[in-house]
């Protein structure tokens, strides 16, 4: 139930006027300059913080020759993974079926249903050891396939945190060179394992060039974190962040507060307008007082 700001009566449904049935103030422009300032302040405030935000998202991209460089290279260990790493053939009664070992092959494997099959032969008693010894390598290219995606996000996500998220960046890019090198050595081994009528496979060089992208986008983004990205807000942009902070905790109040809260070159050429305006308005006022 709505009350007057005033002497606080509660307003019936009835009460539809803006004046207040008990004190007769008018409750719409009541307390109303400092209602506005109250605002201003406020608006002034938190505004600083977008502004803040927008120059980090800004900088995290184009804000110096190494931001933009990982834009070149965030996707590369990704698209690394478009390039044969091998390939395996399953050789049935009916059908004989050759899958690559890169994304696209992994997609139609999974997709086609092949990936269950593969599980289901790993306890074969006479090719389950060149079964289980795939299903390992594959294991360790999804592993790779997911740090690549990751590794992606957090170059895009970047401006969170400027500089954490460049050492998050550096540990999944390590991370995704280990499962790259793994997968490598796994599918040797099955490729490796003895010929068996079922199961066989073949290496590539794919996996070499996952494992070199991973290391661009790992040194590129270790150089980020060392250097730093620098990112340049407007003046009283930070002063206003640390004020809101305390406002928000209750340490300094709005009302407190002097309006504009933070002085800059853009407010001082403001406030000169406003005097120049208010010299000539009283000018033009005395120059009338003295004709009449």
């Amino acid at each position: 139930m709505a009350k007057c700001p005033k002497c606080g009566h509660h307003l019936k449904l009835i009460d539809i006027s803006q004046n207040c049935p008990k004190c007769g103030v008018n409750m719409r422009f009541y307390n109303f300059e400092e209602t506005f300032y109250r605002e201003a302040k406020y608006a002034e405030l938190s505004r600083a913080g977008i502004s803040a935000k927008i120059r980090r998202l800004k900088a995290s991209f184009l804000g110096s020759g190494l931001t933009k460089a990982r834009l070149a290279v965030m996707l590369l260990p990704l698209l690394s993974l478009l390039v044969p790493s091998g390939k395996f053939i399953l050789a049935l009664i009916f059908k004989q079926a050759e899958v690559s070992l890169g994304a696209i092959g992994l997609v139609s494997l999974v997709t086609g249903g092949g990936l269950n099959f593969l599980l289901a032969m790993g306890g074969a008693p006479v090719s389950g050891a060149a079964f289980s010894a795939l299903i390992a390598a594959l294991a360790a290219y999804a592993v790779t396939a997911v740090m690549a995606v990751a590794v992606l996000l957090t170059s895009v996500l970047g401006f969170i945190s400027v500089k954490n998220m460049q050492k998050i960046t550096c540990v999944i890019s390590a991370l995704g060179a280990v499962g790259a090198i793994a997968s490598m050595i796994l599918f040797a081994r099955f490729a490796a394992v003895p010929a068996n009528p079922v199961l066989s496979g073949q290496m590539g060089f794919g996996l070499l060039v996952t494992v070199l992208m991973f290391g661009v986008t790992f040194t590129v983004s270790l150089l980020l974190s060392r250097k730093g990205i620098p990112v340049e807000y407007d003046e009283g942009v930070l002063e206003r962040i640390e004020i809101f902070k305390k406002v928000k905790r209750g340490e300094v109040k709005l009302d407190d507060l002097p309006q504009p809260v933070v002085q800059t070159e853009e407010t001082r050429k403001i406030d000169a307008e406003i005097a120049a305006e208010e010299a000539a308005f009283h000018e033009k006022y005395a120059k009338k007082e003295g004709e009449g």
